[in-house]
């Protein structure tokens, strides 16, 4: 019996795979310019004193004493971030394969695919890492108790007066599930039925709830609550191009390059609330006794950062030169000492085993020192 051979036939349309548009691009800040340099320097200004005006005598709105010059702190935010991608379609090859290979479509499905994705996870992580506030539980969420805990992250912002327009919530696609089966929400139509729009599925209280893949968000992290104009996330480039007449190549040559990064503002860490399961660097404890100050929290594999003026301790980790010279590292044998009251300490914990970052930095946690400890 003679054999029959059926047909074979390679088709013309790719399979592509899956791609998410940005779930971070809408909630970044942009209040700062990298036009032609690499760092920029963002000052604030000290604020004065305030006290009850005297009706008689000189210096009458400084208590009597002649007033002193308003001081400020520099932070310098440098880009970092600068990452390519290049291929060949090889012009010969591709004329036997009738010519499947598009060159703007590879582009725009490596830049979907590939880059997308990873910055949005650097953003995440970035904006995890700088929070003014972390919460640890060993108990994950529950459609029973997630409501509660967003709604007590929004206090948070609250109390640190933090601008109520401009908030957004991410959560992981695995906790969106349990909100979206919490019993306070089930006759909410605005999170039951809201359209689904770069990745926002509904509103809380007016928060926006935007569901992210379970595995772009930080390692044991749930949701967390950001404040628009807490960081600046500059893409400086983005430039895609498909080279055809490149000397010793047949075909086109395709080169995608970018420049991005993601800072959190020094003065605005308090708008960013991270809550998780794990993942996390617990906070920092803070003693003081006889103007003597004692940190602790630290593991094996962490080290505490601070400040004693007041600023944010994270905020000179972008500044490889470290020109505020405001933060220092704590050693137990050298303690901060010399406090008087009214001295603000700022602290934070940070996991680096041989300089790599395993767990999120902790929140920052504030001490200001009281008469009876100084």
């Amino acid at each position: 019996m003679a054999a029959i051979n059926l047909m074979k036939e390679y088709v013309t349309k790719l399979d592509n795979r899956f791609s998410q548009k940005s779930l971070t691009e809408a909630h970044c800040g942009h209040d700062y310019e990298w036009d032609g340099v690499n760092s920029i320097i963002v000052y604030t200004m000290d604020n004065m004193a305030v006290q009850d005006y005297t009706l008689t005598g000189a210096n009458r709105f400084t208590g009597g004493v002649f007033p002193t010059n308003i001081g400020d702190e520099a932070n310098t935010y440098t880009l970092q971030m600068k990452r390519s991608f290049g291929g060949i379609i090889e012009g010969v090859q591709n004329m036997d394969q009738k010519s499947i290979k598009k060159a703007n479509s590879l582009l725009k499905q490596t830049w979907d695919e590939v880059m997308v994705p990873e910055i949005d996870k650097y953003r995440l992580t970035t904006w995890a890492n700088g929070a003014g506030k972390t919460v640890i539980n060993s108990t994950a969420l529950t459609n029973q108790t997630i409501v509660k805990q967003i709604l007590l992250g929004q206090a948070h912002l609250n109390n640190k007066l933090v601008g109520r327009e401009g908030r957004v919530c991410f959560i992981t696609e695995t906790m969106a599930v349990e909100t979206q089966l919490a019993a306070e929400l089930a006759y909410n139509e605005a999170y039951t039925s809201k359209a689904i729009v770069n990745g926002q599925i509904a509103k809380m209280g007016g928060l926006p709830i935007v569901a992210i893949p379970d595995d772009w968000m930080p390692a044991g992290v749930e949701f967390m609550i950001k404040y628009k104009r807490s960081s600046a996330d500059p893409t400086k480039l983005k430039m895609l191009r498909a080279l055809t007449q490149v000397q010793g190549v047949y075909g086109t040559v395709l080169e995608g390059l970018t420049r991005y990064d993601s800072f959190v503002m020094a003065n605005k860490a308090d708008g960013i609330y991270v809550y998780g399961q794990s993942g996390i660097t617990p906070d920092v404890t803070i003693t003081v006794s006889g103007g003597v100050a004692t940190l602790a929290g630290a593991s094996g594999n962490s080290a505490i950062y601070y400040t004693l003026d007041g600023s944010n301790p994270k905020a000179d980790r972008y500044d490889a030169a470290n020109t505020s010279g405001a933060r220092a590292q704590y050693n137990g044998s050298s303690k901060p000492s010399g406090l008087t009251a009214g001295t603000v300490i700022k602290a934070y914990a940070e996991t680096k085993p041989g300089g790599v970052r395993t767990k999120l930095d902790s929140g920052i946690v504030t001490h200001v020192v009281t008469a009876a400890e100084a």
